[in-house]
Order: C-alpha cells, then structure tokens, then sequence
C-alpha cells in the first residue's frame, strides 16, 4: 500500500513539473536583492558570524533575522551586518514562533527578494555543481520553490568543540540524505496555502512541487538521483553543545518536539559516512574579511 501511495505522489510531483514547464516563460522582474535567507534564532550569538560569512560567500545577498528571546551577545555580533545592510532584524518574542515568522517574512519582505530560502542557524547551504547558490536557482526561475535535502551531521566524537575551528571544519561524520527545505520563488507567494511544517509549503492548486528529485520527496527512490546542491545540518554539533543548549532550549517550531539523548544517540548512529563538500569554502570562509565584501 505505501508503495502505491508514494507512486501515485510521484506521478502527481511529474504532473506538476510538466505543467509549470509549459506555462508561457515569464522573465523573473528584478529586486532589492536576487537571494535572501530567513531564520529564527535563539542565543545563537556564538555562531552567527560563521553563518552569515560562508552564506555571503555562497551568493546570498541579505538575511531576515528573527530573534526569539536570546539574552546573549547577539546584538553585537550582528551590528556591522546590519550597518552594512546585509541584515534586517526582527524582535519575535512568541514562543515556538516559526511558522508566524516565516509567514511574516514572505508577507513583508516579498517583494524585496525573489528568492527566499528558510534555513536554521545550524543549517549550510552547499552548492556542489554550481560555485554558489543563485547560479544553480537560475535554472529554475518558473517554479514557485526548489527544495534542497538535507544530510544531517554528528558529533563526529568530538566531547567538546574546538573554539578556533569553524563548525564546517570540526564536523564531518554525517547521515544519508533526508528532509527537504523550500528556497521560495517569491512571485508565486500569493499562491501559497501556508507553511504547515518547517521549511516547507504548500501551493493552490499544485499542491507540493518539487522541481528536481521528486521520487525521493515522496520516498518513491531511494536517493536523490540529482545531486547539485544540499544542506548541510549540524545536528547535534558536539556533545557538550547538545546536552547543555539544544536539550535545555525546546524546539522553535512546537511544544511537543523536545530534544533528548536518545535523539542525539539515535542521530550518531544515523551517521556512518563523512561529508566534506563545505571545504570547498572552507579557506574563504577563514580569510573571509566583513569590511572586503
């Protein structure tokens, strides 16, 4: 039966791809800005700098900032990001606010970007074929979003990270590829339904649309049989990390998901394989320069 139910959801994805394929070509108007990004963050203070500098290196040009409660040094860490007008920030003191600041973003900032990615702070985006992400995005200006999967990362065994170490470097033990996140193509943001789960929309009358890889989405293959582009999730980052800030901190999304230490025993032993695509960028990022770009 499941078999069944995930082709009937692969031929209906196809469908949909073909139909959007042969919708009259329309030129993509330009913006403020061709790539955003959003996130909520919560005392993230510590590893904001290395989040904003590898994804400027990547190609996006401007990031929306939710702040959701943090008492840490955050303010100060973003402050020449912001004076630079790469970064605009919202105060979004709702507990488990995701889904409101998400939909908060596309309703305000829709017509500032074209694209929109929504991305965590533990979450890279990576391009593999492509030198960044707005080269691979271009092929697929007449869908409303393209979804990238997502391989989440270990502990790698490390106890304790390494203060001197960016986080792409120290972490590389990672799972197969899993979930998907949405980069929203924002001229089709009236047509969406709403964000139901993190990430991920759905849209009037298409429903979901996967542009690449749509036997995976709906778990009809086994892998993605296209690989240009992935997320690199820092999952658990290293033990001490998990066990004092993600168990105590709750989830941004809901109430009933809660972090434990059977979910980051369960996670290392997802991870039996080693990732090291984020290298590409590994030496900009250290000699990456704020007052350069």
């Amino acid at each position: 039966m499941k078999k069944v139910w995930a082709f009937g959801k692969y031929v209906r994805l196809l469908l949909n791809n073909l139909i959007i394929r042969l919708l009259p070509a329309r030129k993509m108007l330009p913006k403020k800005y061709y790539l955003s990004l959003c996130s909520i963050f919560k005392n993230e203070g510590k590893y904001l700098k290395e989040w904003l500098d590898f994804h400027l290196i990547v190609g996006f040009e401007h990031f929306y900032l939710y702040n959701n409660f943090s008492s840490d040094n955050y303010k100060k860490v973003l402050k020449p990001y912001i004076e630079k007008g790469l970064v605009t920030l919202t105060e979004w003191p709702h507990q488990h606010g995701q889904m409101g600041a998400y939909n908060d973003c596309v309703r305000r900032f829709k017509d500032e970007s074209n694209w929109i990615a929504f991305m965590d702070l533990d979450e890279f985006a990576v391009p593999l074929k492509y030198d960044n992400v707005p080269a691979w995005l271009k092929n697929y200006e007449k869908f409303p979003c393209v979804l990238g999967f997502y391989k989440n990362f270990s502990s790698s065994g490390r106890m304790k990270e390494d203060e001197d170490k960016p986080i792409i470097e120290q972490f590389v033990v990672c799972s197969d590829f899993i979930s998907p996140s949405m980069f929203l193509n924002t001229s089709w943001a009236g047509r969406i339904k709403k964000f139901t789960i993190t990430h991920f929309c759905r849209f009037k009358f298409f429903n979901k649309v996967c542009p690449e890889n749509p036997g995976f989405f709906c778990h009809w293959h086994k892998q993605p049989r296209k690989i240009d582009f992935q997320f690199n999730h820092y999952h658990s980052k290293s033990f001490d990390y998990y066990a004092r800030k993600k168990i105590p901190g709750g989830d941004a999304f809901s109430a009933e998901l809660r972090y434990s230490l059977d979910g980051f025993y369960q996670n290392e032993q997802k991870c039996g394989q080693t990732d090291y695509n984020a290298y590409r960028y590994l030496i900009k990022l250290k000699n990456f320069k704020l007052d350069d770009y």
